[in-house]
This record gives structure tokens, sequence and C-alpha cells, in this order.
């Protein structure tokens, strides 16, 4: 035994040295398959803050990253995601006020040592936790047009609840928002974002509302003095024949009028124009009538002027004619013979164009450019006058068997005799 202590004990230096040079040999062949990397990851990491005292709140809206230089195998570096690190700020035991809190970094992957993390530290300010009930008030801006009573508002709720670091909330002494009743005719409703805001009317930071929006509603009603009345046009006489009326369209629609209130409850619900006059119209008329008024009624001023546009257009219909087709481009030897020799053409459009059509205004061509002698299958090409469509052509093809007289065989006595 202690022949064997004595061998140890003189061959120490060669035994640590070969346990070192195995050592060495392993991390040289593990740094070959799987090399060291070094530098920060790619992506700024967010704080997370813990342990956040009771009855404590962080002032605004915290939001810090911090840059994570580490050290790992290539393997790992390329496997690493943003779950793979865990950022902290412990809050245990702080108190109201700005701290300077130190950063911890866990990385759940291994191996990895972490070189460096910027910021070291975060800034973080702490009050205590408060809310209180604030009522709800509505600004309203802009007047409804002449003629239009606005009413008083109704909201829903009344009050809200204001919540926040202490400081900021006791600030707050109402909720507001904003709503426009500019030109307004009708009732005006709807659910408005609130703003927190001090005795000054400037917006408070750092607070929650709970609810954050009201419902409006703000009554628009017409004066006993005025009435709004829809516009109903009247015409006279009638548009050219061959041609309709396809709309008639008035702008504004309706119009405000004026007057004691018992002449006004008496009004129908319309004002009529005066005639406009549309005898032999082959195209839109567009007027500015007047407006049968009686002495005692008149329209706002500042209204738009009414504009009436009567729609004319002709009457469509369709005929159909028989034509025979001309040849375009067959060589000066050659003969056709065209099957059949007749096309059908029905023709869609106004009735005054059709009725005026003469035999001349409607072509039908067949192209035989470039053709050899056969038979041939040709799609025929219609020319139709401007307004007018060829709407079926029947058939849709003919057939054409050109045919080359230099080279047909004359014919002789003999079989002239037959």
């Amino acid at each position: 035994m202690r022949a064997a202590l004595r061998w140890v004990a003189s061959n120490l230096p060669l035994v640590v040295l070969a346990l070192l040079l195995a050592l060495l040999a392993w991390l040289v062949a593990t740094e070959e398959s799987d090399p060291s990397r070094s530098g920060d990851y790619p992506q700024p990491i967010p704080v997370t803050l813990t342990n956040l005292p009771d009855g404590m709140i962080v002032v605004g809206e915290f939001s810090q990253r911090v840059q994570v230089g580490l050290r790992t195998t290539s393997s790992v570096w390329n496997s690493l995601a943003l779950d793979d690190f865990e950022v902290t700020a412990d809050l245990n035991g702080l108190g109201v006020g700005v701290h300077e809190v130190p950063v911890q970094v866990t990385v759940r992957k291994e191996p990895v040592r972490l070189l460096s993390v910027e910021p070291s530290e975060v800034v973080v300010e702490l009050e205590r936790y408060s809310e209180r009930v604030v009522p709800v008030r509505v600004k309203i801006e802009g007047e409804p047009p002449l003629g239009y009573l606005r009413r008083a508002a109704t909201l829903e709720p009344l009050e809200a609840t204001v919540s926040g670091p202490e400081s900021y909330v006791s600030q707050v002494i109402e909720l507001t928002t904003v709503v426009s009743v500019q030109d307004a005719i009708s009732d005006v409703e709807g659910q408005y974002r609130l703003r927190a805001v001090d005795q000054d009317g400037r917006s408070v930071p750092s607070v929650e509302l709970s609810p954050d929006v009201t419902t409006v509603r703000i009554p628009i009603e017409l004066s006993g003095y005025y009435r709004q009345l829809a516009v109903k046009v009247v015409t006279e006489g009638q548009v050219a024949e061959g041609y309709r009326i396809t709309g008639i369209a008035v702008t504004p629609p309706a119009v405000t009028v004026f007057g004691s209130p018992d002449v006004i409850a008496a009004l129908p619900g319309f004002i009529e124009t005066d005639p406009i006059d549309i005898e032999g119209a082959q195209a839109n008329v567009i007027v500015r009538p007047t407006l049968s008024l009686t002495g005692n009624v008149g329209v706002v001023i500042g209204e738009q002027p009414v504009e009436v546009r009567v729609s004319v257009e002709p009457i469509e219909s369709s005929q159909t004619i028989e034509i025979i087709p001309e040849l375009q481009g067959m060589e000066p030897s050659f003969t056709a013979t065209v099957s059949p020799e007749s096309i059908q053409v029905i023709l869609t459009g106004s009735l005054p164009l059709l009725e005026n059509l003469q035999p001349d205004d409607v072509r039908v061509v067949l192209d035989l450019f470039g053709l050899e002698p056969g038979t041939h299958r040709i799609e025929p090409r219609v020319i139709v006058p401007e307004g007018l469509t060829a709407e079926s052509i029947l058939p849709p093809t003919v057939q054409v068997e050109l045919a080359d007289r230099t080279t047909q065989t004359p014919t002789g006595p003999s079989d002239a005799a037959e």
C-alpha cells in the first residue's frame, strides 16, 4: 500500500498532465464539431416587473427592453428564441418614489454564459394605487341649421371610475367628451370616448377609465315656425316620339320653409315646382324651377337652390334585316360560291335610328385575303352605324368555295354535243 502511494506521489505531475491533455483534447474536439459563438442576441428583450408591493402601482407605461450579450455553442445559438429568456426586475420591498432596479437575466438553455446586460438597471416610479368616481360631462360644438332646435343632451352613464397613481387620480375633476351638432337636422346619438381632465381642462395622463365611453343622445327638432317639405316635380308636355323619361332627380330632395305655426302646420308634406316644359325633348332636361309657395310661406334664406334633372333616352328596339355579303380581298382570277347567299343580322338600338335606317347603312363583309382555291368557312364582319349594335348574325359562319378560272379545263366540241 505504501509502495502504491509512493508511486502515485512520485508520478502525480504526470497524472495531472495526462488529465489536462485529455480534457484539452475533448475541448478541441467539441469546438471543432460545435464551435462556440458570442455576441449580442439580435433582438432587445422586454423586462418583466415582478413582486409589485400590495397597494402600489407603476406610474406610466413600462416598456423597457435590454440587450443581452452571451456566449454559447453554435447549435444552441441557432435555436435560441425570445421565450428562452426570462428578464425580470424585482420590485419586492420598494416604496413610493423613483427606483433603479437591477435587471436579472435567466436563459433556459445550456450551455450559455452571460457576457453583458445593457442597461443593467431600469428606472421604475411607484405610487400608491387610487380610484374614485367622477362625473361625466359632454361638450357640444356647432349649431343645427336655421329652423332647428337643439334639446338637452342625455348621457349614460353619468359617472365613471378613474383609477391609477394617487397623484394623478387626485387631479381628475371630470370625464369629458365632445359631440358636434353642426348642421344636424336629426337626433345626434352614439358612443363617444371619454377623456380625464383637471380643473384647467387639460388631459390627465397615466389613469384608466371604467367605462371609457359614454352613450350620448342630443335631440334635434324643427321649430314650430319651420317645416321641411319634400319637393314634388311637376312637368308639362311630352318628350319626342321614340324617346322616354328614365328618371327625375331633385337636388336637394327637400327644402325648409318658414311661416306662422298655424300656416306651417296646415301645409301638406310636399311643395310643388312650377311646371317644367319637356315638350319634344330628345335629351336630358336640367332646370332650376321656382317653387309654388303661398304668400304666407317662404323658403329659408341660404337653402341650396332646387335643381331638377329629367333624364330622357331613346326607346330601345330591335330589327332584323337580310343582307347579301360583300367579298373583299379575292384574287381577280378567282370565282366564289357563297352558301348561304344572304345573311340575317339582328340590330338593336334606339327606335329613331332603326326607323331611319337606309338599305346601304349596314354592310356584311367576307374577308378572302390570302385564301387559296378550295372550300373555306368565313366569319362575317358586320359594319353598322354609330348607336346601333349587331346583336346576332345568322348563320355565324358561311361557306365560301373559291375556284381559279385560269386552271379550269375548257369545254370541247364533243362535250358541247353531248
